[in-house]
């Protein structure tokens, strides 16, 4: 593992009032993808006290920092050792916005050749594909001239029998259907229902990916492999960079599944483009998990209206997945 000597001032941090000694708790991310990293070994050096991320890449010291200044470093595999200082005051709780660690030129390396050896095969898949394809047209276009197997068509008359088990709708369908003032039928998409359904009202954690909390990207991007089958990245940013990303500003082309993207809306990533992502449904409303509390007081996986005057405000495009596969 390869160390990297520099001592880092985390500026980004608050300091809030807190009974005995002091605590220390963050969030350690991938610097160039900001995706969570887990199982980083995170030390407070001169010290016996030592911490491992999360799966969401948490991790804190609880009542136990000696007071004074002290250097913490993160630590993993493929990743350059990461240094900064911090000063434990009595009754004092660290809160880091959060800790980036920068992948090893090694891994960065290696990272690029599986990169560039999956495209290939790609290409190669498409090569194959697009081969199959000709074979396939020429061999119609030769079948139109000398078909040798004599076919009757004749109409057959089906009779499909109602199935009295068979629930036309789903709770979730009419639940929703309610809420966003749509006739149900409309609400075609039940595992789509069912999946908000589900998650509505879990927290808001940034850069959390499961129930017990999660942010906006990593929401839209479980509502995009789990209901619709379809995978997207993990940024709200790179959600809208996508080169699968059809963008577009008139809401009155939205439809049910389309991803909106919002900027400036608050939190640690305020001065991107785009910081925040939601789902659109109908009726005006969207899906998305957000540390905005809005008029009811809530943060988390809610639905909200895009013609409130906080959301038109940050709306920046409306983006449809096409070619996404």
């Amino acid at each position: 593992m390869n160390k990297l000597f520099i001592y880092t001032v985390i500026s980004l941090f608050s300091v809030v009032s807190y009974s005995q000694n002091a605590e220390l708790q963050s969030v350690v991310l991938e610097e160039s993808t900001e995706n969570p990293v887990a199982d980083a070994i995170v030390t407070i050096e001169g010290t016996a006290l030592v911490s491992k991320t999360n799966e969401n890449g948490v991790f804190s010291f609880a009542n136990e920092i000696p007071l004074g200044e002290h250097v913490v470093s993160v630590e993993k595999e493929n990743y350059e050792t990461k240094f900064f200082l911090i000063t434990a005051n009595k009754d004092q709780k660290i809160v880091l916005d959060k800790v980036t660690v920068e992948i090893t030129k090694e891994e960065a390396k290696r990272r690029n050749r599986a990169q560039k050896l999956e495209e290939k095969r790609l290409r190669a898949i498409k090569k194959e594909l697009r081969a199959k394809e000709k074979q396939i047209a020429k061999q119609e276009r030769k079948l139109r001239k000398e078909n040798t197997v004599d076919i009757d068509y004749i109409d057959a008359a089906v009779v499909v029998e109602p199935d009295d088990d068979i629930e036309p709708f789903t709770e979730a369908q009419l639940k929703f259907a309610e809420i966003l003032d749509t006739p149900v039928e409309e609400l075609s998409n039940r595992a789509l229902y069912e999946f908000i359904d589900e998650w509505l009202g879990t927290t808001y954690i940034y850069g959390g990916e499961t129930k017990d909390g999660i942010d906006c990207s990593s929401f839209t991007q479980r509502i995009y492999t789990q209901t619709l089958g379809l995978y997207i990245e993990r940024t709200a940013l790179k959600q809208y960079n996508s080169e699968y990303t059809d963008k577009f500003r008139d809401t009155s082309y939205l439809k049910e599944g389309d991803l909106l993207f919002f900027g400036g809306v608050s939190g640690p990533d305020k001065k991107e483009v785009v910081n925040h992502v939601g789902v659109y449904l109908h009726n005006n409303m969207f899906v998305h998990s957000t540390s905005n509390r809005g008029k009811n007081g809530q943060k988390g996986v809610k639905i909200s209206n895009l013609n409130d005057k906080y959301w038109k405000s940050k709306l920046v495009s409306a983006g449809r997945r096409i070619g996404n596969n």
